[in-house]
Formats: structure tokens, C-alpha cells, sequence
């Protein structure tokens, strides 16, 4: 997939802002997705949706949008592409009839466990090399950053 990959030495990635390996894990992540995903009829920037979705639907776009933190068109975008390509439905909110409610349809719930697959694919190739405890503690420290980054956007 990746080939020719320039082998930095550990003196290279010194004084590099976390911002920086964040990104690089984040952009090839995508190529990787990208790759994998080939023939599911989405792009690595859909996939967010669809997992979305395969843990609560009826939400609406705005709601997708707040939660992700995505502007409201890049959402849209991406529904109307998932949408064109029969993974989604839309319904009208009974509750306000000038929403819609947004639903995995049978295909969209078919990928579901093949993206799974992928995203596992992915951690156990990027996280071979640490052991169980490291790999425990690294997911710990990501939650926590998340978990801060969207608290510090929220303020501001």
C-alpha cells in the first residue's frame, strides 16, 4: 500500500508538537481506510457516519454535526453521498416535520461489521509492537485528550 516509506530515526521526531504525530497517524489512518475500504461504495470520511449511525439512529444532520463538530454542509455532503449510494434513509421527524431522521438502511447495516473489521485490521498493525499494558495505558491517554479537546472546543 504505503511504499518507500523515509525512515525517521528517533532524533528526527524530537521536539515534533503532539499536534504533528496526531496528523500523521490521522492522514495515513485515511489512506489506509481509503485503500481497504474499496468496493463498500463510501470514503473513509463517510465511515464516521455509518459507525455513527450503527450506534444510535433517528438523529438528524444537525445533530450529526454538533456531536462530530463538523460543519453542518461537509455533513450534509456526506449524508446525500451516503444516501445516493442506498447505505442511509432519510424520514421525516414526526415531531417536526421540517427534520429528518436519519437511518442505516439493510446495506448500510451490512458494512458495518467489515468496517469493524478494518479498524482492527488498522490498531493491531499500528499497535503490534506495545504490549498489553501499553496498548491499555495508550487508549487511556487518547480517551482522555478526546475528551479534553472536545471540552476546550465546547468553551470556546
Amino acid at each position: 500500500m504505503i511504499r518507500n516509506v523515509k525512515k525517521m530515526s528517533k532524533n528526527d521526531l524530537d521536539d515534533v508538537p503532539l499536534g504533528v504525530f496526531i496528523s500523521i497517524i490521522h492522514r495515513t489512518h485515511m489512506i489506509y481506510l481509503n485503500h481497504e475500504i474499496t468496493g463498500l461504495e463510501i470514503s473513509a470520511g463517510q465511515i464516521l457516519y455509518i459507525m455513527g449511525l450503527s450506534k444510535k439512529e433517528g438523529v438528524t444532520q444537525d445533530d450529526l454535526a454538533s456531536q462530530y463538530h463538523i460543519d453542518k454542509g461537509s455533513v450534509a455532503r456526506a449524508l446525500k453521498k451516503l444516501e445516493d449510494n442506498k447505505l442511509i434513509c432519510r424520514k421525516i421527524d414526526p415531531e417536526n416535520r421540517r427534520k429528518y431522521l436519519i437511518y442505516l438502511t439493510e446495506k448500510g447495516r451490512n458494512i458495518v461489521p467489515k468496517i469493524h473489521g478494518i479498524y482492527n485490521q488498522w490498531e493491531n498493525s499500528i499497535c503490534s509492537n506495545l504490549s498489553k499494558e501499553e496498548y491499555n495505558n495508550l487508549f487511556d491517554v487518547l480517551k482522555t485528550l478526546a475528551t479534553n479537546s472536545l471540552e476546550n472546543v465546547d468553551k470556546n
